[in-house]
């Protein structure tokens, strides 16, 4: 029997969030044939919703009982995530009943991670004016926002005209007051959104004619737009290579061990107890 394959992400119901789910696992299939290809999702809520709506739809404990039911003893869990972060720590916490599994990693797990990310959004990037990424950080804290930091700090050294803003305003905003006033200055500014997808809330977070959107706070008169994150082949691609790899540590790859859970290059500390 192979082993089956577990898409986890947050989940969320807009058009594009599923545009992009039935993508993935589209690619999943080409680029592993014959296995099973099941989905969970972390946010319970959407779980419950979907039910409702009578559409199949399982958190990651669910899941797991499920395949353990038809059989299964191992699993290749594939993290559907940007950074490892809370949710997907979660992911790697949660009890597996048993289960044998193996964890592909998020986009950006280690330095060499970063490096490949870095280099692939200064290729797709203009180059011709000041461009500003904006991403989601953890509102409660810093601990699970180094990788972000890191992104942000690479980015910016290699190129000065390029800021890394959260969308969430949990930032500096010394950083973001000078970078706006170079992007008034150009005349222009192009935004870069790390999301693997951008629903219609989000884009009008961004894109809107609302006096809170970032188009409005910006106020620069050439404001344009890129692609989400997981509209580019290459994330995909990566994400591929990283579910591989987790099926090659299930299925006897020399030097790999299953249940394997990562080492990060920056290490998550505990939460500070009140």
């Amino acid at each position: 029997m192979n082993t089956p394959i577990l898409l986890v992400t947050f989940g969320a119901m807009s058009a594009s969030a599923r545009e992009w789910y039935a993508s993935i696992e589209r690619e999943v299939r080409i680029a592993f044939p014959g296995r099973e290809v099941r989905w969970a999702y972390m946010a319970a809520s959407l779980v419950a919703q979907l039910k409702r709506r009578e559409n199949p739809a399982e958190t990651l404990a669910e899941a797991y009982a499920r395949l353990r039911g038809d059989g299964f003893n191992s699993v290749a869990v594939q993290s559907l995530h940007l950074v490892p972060g809370e949710k997907h720590h979660e992911v790697l916490g949660e009890d597996a009943q048993g289960l044998t599994t193996s964890f592909g990693a998020p986009l950006l797990e280690t330095t060499a991670d970063l490096d490949g990310v870095v280099s692939r959004l200064l290729a797709d990037l203009p180059n011709d004016g000041p461009v500003l990424v904006v991403a989601h950080r953890h509102r409660r804290g810093t601990r699970f926002n180094t990788p972000m930091d890191a992104l942000g700090v690479s980015l910016s050294k290699a190129r000065s005209n390029i800021h890394l803003a959260s969308l969430d305003g949990n930032e500096d905003p010394v950083g973001l007051e000078r970078f706006t006033a170079l992007a008034r200055s150009a005349g222009r500014i192009h935004v870069c959104p790390f999301f693997l997808v951008m629903g219609k809330h989000m884009a009008m977070e961004i894109e809107g004619s609302r006096p809170g959107s970032l188009k409005s706070r910006l106020a620069v008169p050439d404001f344009s737009c890129g692609k989400a994150l997981g509209l580019q082949p290459w994330v995909r691609l990566r994400f591929l290579a990283k579910l591989g790899a987790a099926i090659a540590r299930l299925e006897g790859d020399p030097g790999t061990a299953p249940g394997r859970k990562p080492t990060l290059p920056w290490p998550i500390p505990p939460a500070s107890r009140k």
